[in-house]
Order: C-alpha cells, then structure tokens, then sequence
C-alpha cells in the first residue's frame, strides 16, 4: 500500500463565539470570533482508500503540505504509522513543525488504516473501553449568574464532573468564584480548575491552597509549562495534583522530563498537542510506567479515540460554551448520555468523512501533488 497523492483544502469554518481570559489574544483583540480558517488534508492511496483530518492555522497548514508534506509522503506506506511519524520528527529539526501539524499527518494515516481494518482508530490503538464519562469544561463568563447558569445546566445533563476556567487574572476574585461553585455543587462533587498559564509561582501557590480547602480533584496549568523548577516546587508544596504539561512542546521526550523532574501529578495528553494519536499514546504510556494519569485533552472524534484506547485516562473533556450548547450535547455524530461519551456506531477509522465535490466548492484555496 502506497500514498499516491496528498491534497489540502482552506476552508473556513463559522464557530460559535465565546471569550477566555479577557485581556489574552482571542479574546476581544479585534479578530471576527466566529471565523476560523482551517485546513482539510487528504491522503490518497493506490488501493483507493483515502485518509482525512481537519486542522487549525489553515494557511500555515496549507504551506507545510505543499512545500513539505506532499513531497515526504508520497510512495510511503501508510500502515507504517511509526515510520511516517519518525520522518516527520526528523524534518521537524529544520521546520520546527507546530505539533498540530503532525498531528494531521498522523490522524491521516490512522484514518487509513482503520479503514483497511474495518476498525474504529482506537480498537487498533488498544481498545481499551467504549465509553468514558465526560467532565463539562466551560469557558469563561462575565457574572457569576452566567457561570451559575452552565454549571446548573452540567449538573441537569449528567456530567460527573465539572471543570472551571477563569475570566480574570486577580486571584482572589477568582477565588471567590471556586467558593460559589463548591457551594453550588456540593461538598462530593468532582470539581477541577485549569488556570491556562495565568500566573507566576507566588499566586499558582496561594491559588493551590484556596482548591485543596475546596476539594478540587486537580489543578491545571498555573503557570507557563517552560518553569518545570516553579511547577517541582508547587508539587512539592500543594497536596492537590498539579496536572500539566498539554502545551509544551517534545511529545513523550518532553512528558518524561516532567516526570524526571517531579513537575507534574498528573500529565497531559492530546492528539493535537502531542503529535497525533501516535505522540498521544506515547505520552500515556509514559506516564502510565510511573504509575501516572494522562488525561485527554480537548475534544471531537480525534481525542475520543484516544480517550477509549488509553487506560490510564479518566474522563472525556466536552467543551461547554453556554445552556444552548448544553442541550444540545449528543446531537451530532458523538453519542452523550447519562453523562458518558461513545461513539454512535461503529466507524472504520477516525469516523468523519469529507465529499471531495464539496471540498471543491467550499474551499477558498486548494493544492494537490499530482
């Protein structure tokens, strides 16, 4: 079996909108919220079976398929996954690839061999479930009624847990709004809080200490992930995990350097992060020889897939943006009940599939090797 051809599509994709931090780029900076330019690649092979996967960044993506991708892939054999995904580290040194961008190639090729197999990606990954329960993770909201307004609507759909972003910086603001949210839920519920990089060591240690008298279940990314000694000393101080590591960069290189260094309780895992379901699962294992978690992060198809083949994962993360998009959970091709994640039927490889007439239509720019 061989790659004989490597297309891209730009096509933009209308979101809907909603707000992190109010004062970081995304949020408020100018930028039309409900756009996002995103990039579909498409292998095709000489036994008619075509790989797809959709990524962010499309014109960097565009760019890298043509003047890379494309000339590296084709007379490969995708069901060499390992192979493929070593030649792309290598090409890495001079490209200093975005790990999202490996990450497409890779889900690409899976999407292949699952297809060959009959098989859903993650019963060849392992197969280790088939569903999973899920945690609702908001967004961020400017009252404490609109974030009392989703965690209500979580607790009616059936999550088991709830994780919190922020809006603001100032920690004790912050602060108060946790306190609220334990009161709401009560003291048993399982709630976690991920930070997104906010602060520096000083305020992630006050911070740490307000979750453990609140009895979060884990406490994510204070800090930027380059300050492994900051992250080793808040491990040291806090009994609440610390979990880290989703945007740093070296796959399992970089997620056993956390370990080394005793910067982290629990690690991040991703397909988008990580380099695809390959650098996803590499990244679990590691952790997993340490006795360690690796929670999924994000979303979709992809890290559902990686969600059901890892053991050492506990929850599905499921993005909620407000009420409306609580209630509308398990409508699309994801099955959501009782607060669990699966798939609705069984899918051949990744399960979403692109028509190439209206990939033609639909796309502001397209580029194909032969």
């Amino acid at each position: 079996m061989k790659i004989t051809n490597v297309k891209s599509y730009l096509v933009e994709d209308i979101v809907k909108p909603f707000t992190w931090q109010v004062d970081r780029p995304g949020s408020g900076d100018g930028r039309d919220p409900r756009k996002n330019f995103s990039c579909v690649m498409v292998l095709d092979t000489d036994e008619g079976i075509s790989g797809y996967a959709k990524g962010p960044k499309g014109r960097i993506m565009m760019d890298l398929v043509e003047r890379r991708f494309s000339s590296d892939l084709i007379g490969m054999n995708p069901l060499n996954s390992e192979k493929i995904w070593e030649k792309c580290w290598d090409t890495d040194r001079l490209e200093e690839y975005p790990l999202y961008a490996m990450a497409m190639v890779d889900i690409a090729v899976w999407d292949i061999k699952g297809k060959k197999a009959g098989l859903p990606v993650y019963k060849l990954l392992g197969g280790y479930r088939d569903e999973i329960p899920a945690y609702a993770s908001t967004t961020s909201y400017d009252t404490l009624e609109e974030y009392r307004d989703v965690v209500e609507a979580s607790l009616s759909a059936g999550y088991p847990s709830i994780k919190l972003h922020l809006r603001y910086r100032d920690v004790k603001t912050n602060a108060k709004l946790c306190e609220k949210v334990r009161e709401w839920v009560g003291d048993d519920f399982s709630l976690t809080l991920d930070a997104s990089g906010l602060w520096n060591y000083t305020d992630s240690l006050w911070f740490g200490r307000v979750l453990e008298e609140l009895k979060f279940e884990w406490y994510e990314e204070p800090m930027r992930e380059f300050e492994l000694e900051s992250y080793k000393k808040l491990c040291d101080k806090l009994d609440i995990p610390i979990l880290a590591a989703e945007c740093s960069d070296g796959s399992h290189w970089n997620a056993a350097e956390f370990i080394r260094r005793d910067a982290c309780d629990i690690m991040r895992t991703s397909t988008h992060y990580k380099g695809g379901f390959t650098g996803g699962m590499k990244v679990g294992h590691v952790a997993e020889a340490f006795g360690m978690k690796a929670e999924v992060h994000g979303g979709g198809h992809n890290n559902l897939h990686l969600c059901l083949a890892l053991p050492n994962n506990t929850y599905y993360e499921d993005l909620v943006i407000d009420v409306e998009d609580i209630e509308a959970k398990g409508q699309g091709q994801l099955k959501f009940e009782n607060g669990m994640y699966s798939f609705k039927e069984q899918v051949a490889g990744v399960g979403i599939e692109y028509d190439h007439d209206e990939l033609e239509t639909i796309s502001i720019q397209k580029y194909e090797k032969f």
